[in-house]
């Protein structure tokens, strides 16, 4: 059989296992030969040089300020690497070896793939308005004091005149917000260093000593499907980009032809997955493999996460993040974190870092049906649990709201 016209038939667990262990999330474990063991990125990453190498293999990790339990970008990089800090995220982007872009969404990505994103640079300053008067005199203010200056926190450059922000119907947003925004998509500007929410930026032909890149979005495409693992083209980011549903298809399907992806489908699941021909040994070894049940606290907006028709087929567990709904509409709480114990989500936690008396206020732990924990694996997601509160800067965990159990699904 060629490779344009085989459709492979796996198992959904094989599957979800090449995504778990391509995110440094699983231990496995199948005899001898090549793939014959795995285990998490933790037990080998820390430090500065553990975060570097975690973002590398993840090829993009999402950032957001919502800190209800901690930023989404330090929950995910403390899951991967052992006794992670903030700082170690700092002092990289100090030293240069990591900038920020769209990528699924706005990410933190390592430095030798600012090239990878010329074209979407390119596609922004095409889309980009004329400027206003008010934001061409902004933009020109911010260039100067960057330049005269250096990296400068984004509170520093302020101005009196309001613009129409991306979201605005009326001249709400501050004048140099919007044209930084507009630098920094244009590639003008880049995000020297991230302490919190606050964005110290700086020029970047002063900051970066790096070429543009080429014109091709094929790199890009790469690593979109590096850092998924298990792609499927019905993803509005699929490649990181808006483009056409058949030029996706198409896209996909010379890689195939060229020998580079194979298709996939799973029982119940309409959608064919599509995975880089270089995992394929690992994906084969995986099926076959016994897996341990570790257990991880996930963010909302983990890689993992990311595709969630996906993390339905695979995993068979339907995810939403509730932050933004009426509370009246939310079943698990607005910050609610699946509960991932080996290649299965057993639950969700919805907690709270109350950083004034430095507590994590867990307000509900909810376990998916049929799942009937023994003592053994609920304390160690409790384990879990207190490992996050220590992560995140608390000294003790609350549990009362939970009632001293789990609540069922109902």
């Amino acid at each position: 059989m060629s490779h344009d016209d085989a459709t492979r038939s796996v198992p959904a667990a094989a599957l979800r296992r090449l995504v778990l262990a391509r995110n440094g999330l699983l231990r496995w474990s199948r005899g001898r030969g090549p793939h014959g063991e795995g285990g998490p990125w933790r037990d080998g990453l820390g430090g500065e040089e553990g975060t570097l190498q975690a973002i590398r293999r993840l090829e993009a990790v999402q950032l957001d300020p919502v800190a209800v339990v901690e930023r989404n970008h330090h929950l995910v990089l403390r899951n991967r690497v052992a006794s992670y800090r903030p700082e170690h995220l700092e002092a990289l982007y100090r030293q240069r070896r990591v900038f920020e872009y769209e990528a699924n969404a706005r990410c933190v990505l390592p430095m030798e793939d600012y090239g990878t994103f010329e074209p979407m640079r390119v596609h922004l300053r095409f889309l980009q308005p004329p400027f206003s008067p008010e934001l061409q005199a902004a933009a020109e203010y911010v260039r100067e004091r960057l330049a005269a200056e250096g990296p400068l926190p984004a509170r520093s450059l302020e101005s009196g005149d309001r613009v129409k922000g991306y979201w605005d119907a009326a001249p709400k947003t501050k004048a140099t917000s919007q044209a930084l925004e507009h630098l920094w998509e244009a590639g003008e500007v880049v995000v020297a260093l991230r302490q919190g929410d606050e964005r110290h930026f700086a020029l970047s032909e002063l900051w970066l000593d790096r070429p543009g890149g080429t014109g091709s979005w094929e790199p890009l495409l790469h690593k979109y499907l590096r850092a998924y693992g298990v792609a499927d083209t019905g993803d509005f980011r699929f490649g990181w980009r808006k483009w056409p549903a058949a030029e996706r298809k198409a896209a996909v399907e010379r890689l195939v032809r060229q020998g580079e992806l194979e298709r996939f489908r799973i029982d119940g699941a309409r959608r064919t997955y599509y995975v880089l021909s270089e995992f394929v040994p690992l994906l084969e070894a995986l099926a076959g493999a016994t897996v341990a049940p570790d257990v991880y606290l996930l963010p909302p907006l983990d890689n993992v996460l990311w595709r969630r028709e996906r993390v339905a087929d695979l995993f068979g567990f339907d995810y939403t993040w509730e932050i933004y709904l009426p509370p009246a509409r939310r079943r698990f709480g607005p910050y609610a974190m699946p509960v991932l114990e080996g290649d299965r989500f057993i639950g969700r936690l919805d907690a709270r870092m109350d950083r004034s008396d430095r507590v994590l206020r867990v307000e509900r732990l909810t376990l998916e049906p049929g799942v009937e924990p023994s003592p053994k694996q609920m304390a160690k997601v409790w384990a879990g649990i207190e490992g996050l509160a220590g992560d995140v800067g608390a000294t003790r965990v609350d549990r009362r709201a939970t009632q001293g159990a789990p609540q069922p699904q109902g």
